[in-house]
């Protein structure tokens, strides 16, 4: 039977199917230092408001020590019992005894869990950004490497125009900055303090719920008793910004996928990160790539499974929110191994400018140029737009390109063009004559570099401080312990 923090109202045992069923110690026993730290602060707090005397106050902080201490040993079996909050107090109490009683006051399982989630939360945020920060550190070394290369850019999947290929690896690496972002905003709404919310409605007890809140490093107190303990929406925005993150990643590995193929031979991805098949000797297979799109699937599924829990759930508590933490813990524990794959994965993937170079001849990739060159001559742009259309139409049937003809030959099908217009056909040089600001020009990559080289310095003080801040706090808490 399973150890449990409640049934004496009961007339008899709980039927042990039901019991494993319910039981939520599989999960939550990953938040076992929170739960510990937390009941440090709350026995802190208990002390001064005068529930419990120095003695008490000290006793049971030493425990906890010791049963976290123990937990991290592997001493303590933590599945004979129903949750966390039920394996630390009972061991509490047969550590320490009567003292132990008195811990649970002026709280409930309920706001002691969200506590405990939060806190874990803060800190899982801060390492999936320092991850994603890693992916972004290793965009922008592969740029820097190769800063003049040209490669074709792509709308519908069909050559458009030029573009450097460090600008293609930079919207990327500014998709992954949103994505960060979005983390570090759900911090604003994740980092308020839920303890003294009780089972829904508040304490009788004259607790110090700012006083908590300094020990816990929370900058403020969550206003609404019965939304703190009813709502996981916290969770749900986390999700959702990885989910986000997923997305990007997996069109990245789409990409790779793509320019690794023949067709392509874009980049070459080194022999360790790749397979090969079990009955075709020629094959090498970009699997991690592959591997980084599908599991994008399973991390959006992490969302559905909380969004549709939370659904139509009445308030406050519901035995629902302890599936909060199966999809919650799934999404990271995905997370931080993709995002490590994937920064390992920029790290062995090699351009090959010939490949990319000769696909720039492929198509009309400066059509687009043509046009912008006869506005420039004072030829409306629609009817310019019209007028390269044609040319290409014609050419295209003929199975040429712009290569294929001279000035002359050029000029039989406009006739206000100069000799300059070679080069503005050049498909190498189309990315020198971008003008506008973020454009694919070299000096507007440069300046891409210079953003993305002080946004992760920046991140990297920010995180680092965040982390101090809390841990300074803990240690704190831990040294009564």
């Amino acid at each position: 039977m399973r150890m449990r923090l409640w049934g004496s109202r009961m007339g008899k045992d709980l039927d042990q199917e039901v019991a494993d069923f319910s039981t939520s110690i599989n999960e939550d026993q990953q938040l076992y230092r929170f739960d510990i730290i937390g009941s440090i602060a709350h026995s802190k707090m208990l002390q001064k408001i005068g529930i419990l005397n120095e003695n008490e106050a000290r006793q049971i902080q030493k425990g906890l020590g010791q049963i976290l201490r123990d937990i991290e040993k592997e001493q303590i079996d933590l599945s004979i019992y129903e949750d966390i909050h039920s394996a630390v107090e009972m061991n509490l109490k047969q550590m320490i005894g009567e003292p132990a009683e008195k811990l649970h006051t002026a709280r409930s399982r309920n706001d002691q869990i969200v506590l405990d989630e939060r806190l874990f939360l803060r800190e899982k945020i801060i390492t999936l950004i320092r991850s994603l920060n890693g992916i972004q550190k290793g965009l922008l070394t592969l740029a820097q490497k190769y800063p003049s290369l040209v490669m074709p850019g792509y709308t519908h999947l069909q050559a458009a125009q030029p573009v450097l290929f460090a600008h293609h690896l930079f919207a990327y690496f500014f998709m992954l900055q949103r994505d960060a972002e979005r983390l570090r905003d759900s911090l604003t709404r994740l980092n308020h303090l839920p303890l003294g919310a009780g089972a829904l409605a508040g304490s009788s007890i004259p607790i110090d719920r700012k006083y908590l809140a300094d020990l816990l490093a929370f900058p403020s107190v969550q206003v609404n008793s019965m939304d703190t303990v009813a709502d996981r929406d916290f969770i749900l925005e986390i999700l959702n910004a990885l989910s986000i993150a997923f997305l990007h990643l997996s069109r990245f590995g789409e990409e790779l996928v793509l320019w690794s193929s023949p067709g392509f031979q874009f980049v070459t991805i080194d022999d360790a990160f790749t397979t090969g098949s079990s009955l075709m000797p020629q094959k090498k297979n970009p699997d991690i790539a592959e591997l980084i799109r599908g599991k994008t699937g399973e991390v959006v599924a992490t969302w559905v499974s909380l969004a549709v829990t939370l659904k139509g759930l009445p308030l406050t508590y519901n035995r629902d929110l302890q599936q909060d933490k199966p999809p919650l813990l799934r999404a990271i524990s995905e997370c931080e191994k993709t995002f490590h794959m994937v920064t390992r994965l920029i790290d062995n993937i090699e351009p090959n400018p010939e490949k990319m170079e000769a696909a720039l001849r492929t198509g009309f990739l400066t059509a687009t140029d043509l046009c912008e060159y006869l506005v420039g001559k004072g030829v409306p742009f629609r009817k310019a737009h019209e007028l390269v259309g044609s040319i290409v139409h014609e050419l295209a049937s003929q199975n040429k390109t712009f290569h294929d003809l001279n000035f002359d030959e050029l000029k039989g099908y406009i006739e206000c063009i100069d000799h300059d217009v070679m080069v503005v056909l050049d498909e190498k040089l189309s990315v020198t004559r971008k003008q506008s600001e973020g454009s694919t020009s070299p000096q507007e990559v440069k300046k891409q570099i210079i953003i993305a080289t002080q946004l992760l310095d920046q991140w990297l003080d920010y995180n680092n401080n965040m982390e101090k801040e809390w841990q300074n706090k803990y240690d704190l808490l831990l040294e009564a312990g």
